[in-house]
């Protein structure tokens, strides 16, 4: 049987992450791949979400890197990288590619690069491991993925890479096959998300859904992995002061959820991820002040099947979390989605691939009530198309497990030219390293400054009769 090494395995508080884990490993599955002989590769996890995310890849072996110990986010981390760019078999020594038949990338939202640069650091690890097979020669498949944008020599030399040098790679959106240059050739199937493989997605029995319940599930504008972590900082705390009641996410999720409840329905706010928190809990309070508690419920699932059950037993759902449209989809749930630019393409490329592309509704800075509309519009629409939008799932997943059969069965190894890629990455970790010194150079010679100016700073020896220094 063959052996995988999947890259990487998710580990975070965000269950659509551990959609992603728990889709792949059971894709793998069906691919005949030997799951318990295969390994999931760990990008420097925290401890606090570790369990959650075992439990998505249970079976297979885990491995973290960097495997010396490396902590991410200094010096250390770049010039570790430096080094495995410039030498990628040192990389797949590491690992231990050499035991293994394929490896997989499990790249979910990874492959962009950020206006501000910020996640280049990030992009280089998830790129590498393709590096690193291509030295080992070892075939490589890339997951349906989000793609793009990619701003820099970098990024145009990372499309002809996953275009060129890869057994099989696939777009998991239309819209990132759009942003993709006109000249990358052959083009890119679009496939479904590993998240429609989970385990146990199926339609609920009418006597398990609770039809007069509206699922919400919301995150804040301009947060999120796209416009990065200082920009998400910033957002949080500032709506944090208004108790997220200036959020246009807060205003239009409230203004939904109102109509609902005069209406006589319930509504249930679901957590995905611990970042969503917040405005979660603060919009289920505000709502309990209008309709009273009885109605109004938060979910914050304590596991991964809780949140999988609950979105199954919804009438319908409005989210702007695109893996809840997803897990909710695949349960046959209207769902419709809402989207901001920040949080990038996906959302827009989703409901596209399902032949619905007006059920994902822009949000940004437009008139809350023109958005109103559209969202009642898109649920009128999918409400009545959810048996067709169900088949149309259950169809592609079928194309999804022949495209991923056929890259196993065929084990190509594309010959490809990689040193541009390498020499751009290098280039630019070069440059990132350089600020980093420079920072924490400054961060020392700053703290040292504080340290003379404060007297309790000064050592002193505490033996009976000893004088200061």
């Amino acid at each position: 049987m063959t052996r995988t090494m999947l890259f990487y395995g998710h580990v975070a508080s965000n269950w659509g992450d551990l959609a992603i884990n728990a889709g792949a490993l059971e894709l793998m599955r069906r691919a005949d791949i030997d799951v318990e002989d295969s390994t999931a590769v760990l990008l420097g996890p925290s401890d606090q979400f570790r369990r959650q995310s075992s439990f998505t890849l249970k079976g297979m072996e885990l491995l973290t890197v960097p495997t010396d110990g490396t902590q991410r986010g200094g010096r250390d981390e770049i010039e570790l990288l430096i080094d495995y760019v410039a030498h990628p078999q040192r990389f797949a020594d590491d690992t231990g590619m050499a035991d293994t038949d394929f490896i997989v990338l499990n790249a979910g939202e990874h492959l962009f690069e950020s206006a501000t640069g910020e996640n280049l650091v990030d992009l280089v690890w998830r790129v590498l491991p393709a590096l690193a097979a291509q030295s080992a020669d070892k075939p490589v498949v890339l997951l349906p993925s989000t793609i793009g944008p990619f701003r820099t020599a970098f990024g145009t030399a990372l499309e002809e890479f996953l275009h060129h040098g890869f057994a099989a790679a696939a777009f998991r959106d239309t819209e990132s096959r759009r942003l993709e240059s006109t000249r990358m050739n052959p083009e890119l199937p679009v496939l479904l998300d590993p998240g429609f493989f989970v385990p146990g997605l199926r339609a609920q029995a009418e006597s398990e859904r609770d039809e007069d319940v509206l699922g919400i599930v919301l995150r804040p504008e301009d947060m999120g992995i796209r416009p990065g972590s200082r920009r998400s900082a910033f957002v949080q705390n500032k709506l944090r002061e208004s108790q997220f009641q200036q959020s246009q996410a807060f205003q239009l999720f409230a203004s939904i959820a109102e109509d609902h409840l005069a209406h006589g329905g319930r509504v249930k706010i679901i957590v995905q991820t611990r970042a969503d928190r917040e405005i979660s809990t603060a919009l289920t309070d505000y709502l309990s002040t209008v309709a009273g508690g009885e109605r109004v419920e938060l979910i914050d699932p304590q596991g991964f099947r809780t949140f999988v059950d609950e979105l199954g037993r919804l009438g319908f759902l409005v989210t702007s979390r695109f893996h809840s449209v997803i897990l909710a989809s695949a349960q046959a749930v209207p769902s419709v989605g809402v989207y901001s630019e920040t949080h990038g393409h996906k959302m827009p490329g989703i409901f596209d691939l399902l032949k619905f592309p007006d059920c994902a509704v822009r949000l940004d800075d437009r008139s809350i009530a023109t958005v109103r509309e559209e969202v009642d519009a898109a649920l009128s629409t999918v409400r009545g198309s959810i048996d067709e939008i169900h088949n149309r799932i259950r169809a592609n997943r079928s194309l999804v497990r022949r495209w991923f059969d056929d890259a196993i069965a065929a084990q190509d190894r594309p010959q490809f030219d990689s040193s541009a890629l390498q020499i751009e990455a290098l280039s630019l970790l070069y440059r990132t390293g350089l600020d980093r010194a420079q920072k924490e150079s400054l961060s020392q010679v700053l703290q040292a400054m504080r340290d003379l100016q404060d007297p309790g700073a000064d050592s002193v020896d505490d033996t009976p009769g000893a004088e200061p220094r």
